[in-house]
């Protein structure tokens, strides 16, 4: 995984946001996509609040849901993360970029998705490997290949995908550096909704 994902795109394609739906749970104990968000599903959430901050088209990686044009299964499943951006790449044309988010930060603001969504190379907040957009090129496509066909967990971390893209990283504002949290277990859900609460 040497080569690095260096292709700068001089056309601007769709804009495409991924949320991440697809992890196991286990700590949480349920389906954490399916935990209620104000009303509605959190993966419903995350998707309007993508397309509420400009997203051209939302897709949701994961299975068990409703069949939809929108939604991707992994086609190599196992590998985090990386297992739904590899899949939602097939979907997608080179000039395309892609921003991906987990299902589990329900509280990240509209004006950070817009900030990345504004970037044309690969970039993500500072101590933060999501969200995280990047552009579609066949170098990044090798890239993604290579990693989820290698046997060495280590290739599958955002960070170094982040790295192989020449990747950009953004100052988060202090404003938001409280929003930036994903929930693991019931406690930290708890904590999250209390946190929305203080906020309204």
């Amino acid at each position: 995984m040497a080569q690095r994902v260096c292709d700068r795109m001089t056309a601007h394609g769709t804009l495409y946001g991924l949320v991440l739906a697809g992890g196991r749970s286990s700590r949480m104990g349920q389906d954490k996509s399916r935990l209620n968000w104000c009303g509605k599903p959190l993966y419903q959430h995350i998707a309007a609040l993508l397309a509420g901050a400009g997203i051209d088209q939302v897709l949701i990686s994961g299975s068990g849901f409703a069949p939809d044009d929108s939604v991707i299964a992994d086609v190599v499943p196992g590998r985090g993360p990386l297992s739904g951006i590899h899949a939602a790449l097939q979907r997608l044309q080179d000039g395309d970029r892609l921003l991906v988010i987990p299902v589990d930060m329900p509280l990240v603001p509209a004006d950070a998705i817009r900030t990345l969504g504004d970037q044309q190379q690969a970039c993500c907040f500072a101590g933060f490997n999501l969200p995280m957009i990047l552009p579609v090129t066949s170098t990044l496509r090798q890239a993604v290949e290579r990693a989820i066909t290698s046997d060495n967990p280590k290739d599958y971390a955002l960070w170094r995908l982040h790295q192989l893209s020449d990747g950009q990283t953004l100052a988060l504002p202090s404003s938001m550096a409280d929003l930036f949290v994903n929930v693991n277990t019931p406690e930290d859900w708890h904590n999250l909704v209390n946190k929305a609460v203080v906020q309204t």
